[in-house]
């Protein structure tokens, strides 16, 4: 498996990030092939939406908001964007709120502060599936192949874990779960439960690769991975909470805990 990175020209508000990309492969001559797949980051789709906040332009701030803020030491505005993004509040701790955002769990609702400029945030991405299958389909017409992945990629942390790893937020084009339930381990003894999240690995293998400072890498080109390109894809990496190991150990005292937040 080869990684690739490729640099772009610094994405600004509203940008047609497609049509730059595009335009960067082809003047670098790496086109895309078959069965080539591209992770692209969150943030420079968002940039391209115009998904940037001047923190100056919120004016009104709720009750919740404040009281949120004064509980976890945070600005009362990035707090009020943080409500608006956010379908649920899970809990937090210092400078930090966990929070649902349509099906995945991430942290202050994805508002970033990094490469936004002075006095901005980035929200995440608007429509997610429709934008990522739009560069699926957009993409393998362009360059006149079959068998296409992409992703859009963010990070995030894992419990009692430094650092971050890499998750995709959406895919296309291709099996982001692979079930390995049934197959055989070492001895012949069939799995019972093991999922392997292909979409989540490639994504923390492009994390080496992607710049989250200023190198201006936010695309990674992978090529001669041996995943299952389809375009009807059967699996999805998300999960109900009742489902998820700490979702369902956890949730209960937390969500109890900040229970007079969310009424």
């Amino acid at each position: 498996m080869h990684l690739i990175s490729i640099k772009l020209p610094i994405i600004k508000k509203n940008d047609p990030l497609l049509k730059i990309l595009i335009n960067q492969l082809k003047s670098n001559r790496k086109f895309l092939q078959d069965k080539d797949i591209l992770v692209i980051s969150e943030k420079v789709i968002s940039i391209s939406q115009g998904r940037v906040v001047e923190l100056a332009d919120i004016h009104e701030i709720s009750e919740k908001a404040r009281k949120l803020a004064n509980k976890y030491d945070m600005n009362p505005k990035i707090v009020e964007l943080i409500l608006q993004e956010a379908s649920e509040i899970i809990g937090g701790m210092e400078h930090v709120i966990l929070t649902q955002v349509n099906d995945f769990l991430i942290a202050n609702a994805g508002i970033d502060q990094s490469n936004a400029g002075l006095g901005k945030v980035i929200l995440l991405p608007d429509y997610l599936d429709e934008v990522v299958w739009k560069y699926w389909e957009t993409l393998r017409n362009e360059f006149d192949i079959e068998d296409l992945g992409i992703i859009i990629a963010d990070s995030r942390v894992q419990p009692l874990r430094k650092g971050t790893i890499g998750i995709a937020i959406a895919t296309a084009g291709f099996e982001p779960v692979e079930d390995c339930v049934g197959k055989p381990d070492l001895f012949g003894r069939p799995l019972e439960i093991t999922l392997r999240a292909v979409a989540d690995d490639l994504v923390s293998a492009a994390q080496f690769l992607l710049g989250e400072a200023n190198e201006q890498t936010p695309v990674v080109l992978i090529r001669d991975a041996k995943i299952s390109f389809t375009e009807n894809p059967k699996t999805t990496p998300e999960m109900p909470p009742e489902k998820c190991l700490y979702m369902n150990i956890f949730s209960k005292y937390l969500i109890k805990k900040d229970k007079s937040f969310n009424d």
